[in-house]
């Protein structure tokens, strides 16, 4: 049996999109916001500096440090089922559509508040259709995580991110030597330094997947080129309050091996695969609502990395385009009942 992926639904972001990033309300969102958003600190705040700020954002992500953060540990590819990808992951081509431009990889520097030690990982984003054409939606845990008693993740915060839309790790060498910074090959629409970041109110006041509603809207900006993201790659809509049980499209760079729960030896030989975070992954089916904490779960096979990825409705394969309602939040394994504990969606 899959395992099935919850993930958040986009309610209680209408303020923090709508209202924070001036983005208008599309005609298909609901004109009601749960909470208000939280902003965290700004990485890269405005005034004099700002630009060498960012620069200084921007190029502190190497070859080297990319590959750390951004691919597996096992220091092998991707593997897939031995029948071959299937719906429950497989990858997206490369170039097709909308969704290869405007979903992409974020890199992350972490610090930890209590001892200050650093870390690094790797979650998924998209670019949303705003009026600034700057926001890109992720998942609340990926920008700020405090699990109850420091077990598990411990009480961390991003202090270095930057977003690469479209980005395609073919060519991103495991121990690349030097400062050699990405080419327009592993990102075709360059490395976007994120500035500024929100949180829903309720993850802000529990950081964990106890309570808080697992979303998050970042700002981004480039050094290298002066037009705003959305110019460059495009925007997906995004909707409201949706109604549940849809067929869905979740797009996301699984990366985690070690939490994948259709590595070899823990399922059937015909279910088994691993990811290497060089690609973009497409799950789809149909999704249904938990009556327990209102979030959507899907059956589904990817892995931590996905985390913050795109959940689209009315999806079009030929076009790439769809309607944001949601963001990868966590998985269960089955048999488990995969309750969301980010508590994804208000009651309607």
């Amino acid at each position: 049996m899959p395992s099935r992926r919850a993930f958040t639904t986009v309610i209680g972001l209408l303020t923090l999109v709508a209202a924070l990033l001036a983005t208008p309300s599309p005609a298909r969102a609901d004109a009601r916001a749960d909470v208000a958003p939280s902003e965290l600190r700004p990485l890269v705040p405005a005034g004099a500096g700002y630009q060498d700020r960012l620069r200084a954002e921007v190029d502190y992500w190497t070859l080297g440090k990319m590959a750390d953060a951004g691919l597996n540990n096992e220091d092998v590819d991707a593997t897939p089922p031995p029948g071959g990808w299937d719906d429950l992951s497989k990858p997206w081509p490369r170039g097709q559509g909308l969704v290869s431009r405007t979903a992409g990889k974020l890199f992350m520097e972490y610090t930890d508040v209590d001892t200050g030690a650093v870390s690094t990982s790797s979650c998924s984003g998209n670019v949303v259709t705003s009026a600034n054409r700057s926001v890109v939606l992720t998942a609340a845990h990926c920008l700020r995580v405090h699990t109850p008693l420091d077990i598990g993740f411990g009480n961390v915060v991003a202090t270095n991110m930057v977003f690469v839309p479209g980005f395609d790790g073919t060519n991103l060498p495991r121990d690349p030597s030097g400062t050699s910074l990405p080419g327009r090959d592993i990102a075709p629409y360059g490395v976007w330094g994120v500035t500024r970041q929100w949180i829903t109110h309720t993850w802000s006041q529990s950081a964990d997947w106890l309570l808080g509603r697992d979303m998050a809207a970042v700002l981004v900006d480039n050094p290298d080129d002066p037009r705003p993201v959305g110019e460059v790659t495009g925007g997906q809509e995004v909707a409201f309050n949706q109604p549940q049980n849809r067929i869905d499209h979740i797009f996301g760079y699984p990366t985690i091996n070690e939490r994948n729960y259709y590595r070899p030896g823990n399922v059937p030989t015909a279910l088994q695969r691993t990811f290497d975070g060089r690609r973009l992954m497409v799950t789809q089916g149909t999704a249904r609502s938990d009556p327990v904490y209102y979030n959507d779960v899907m059956a589904g096979a990817q892995s931590p990395g996905c985390s913050g990825g795109a959940v689209l409705q009315d999806f079009d394969p030929a076009t790439g385009a769809g309607v944001q309602v949601g963001v990868f939040s966590r998985y269960d394994a089955p048999p488990r009942s995969s309750a969301c504990s980010a508590g994804c969606r208000a009651p309607t």
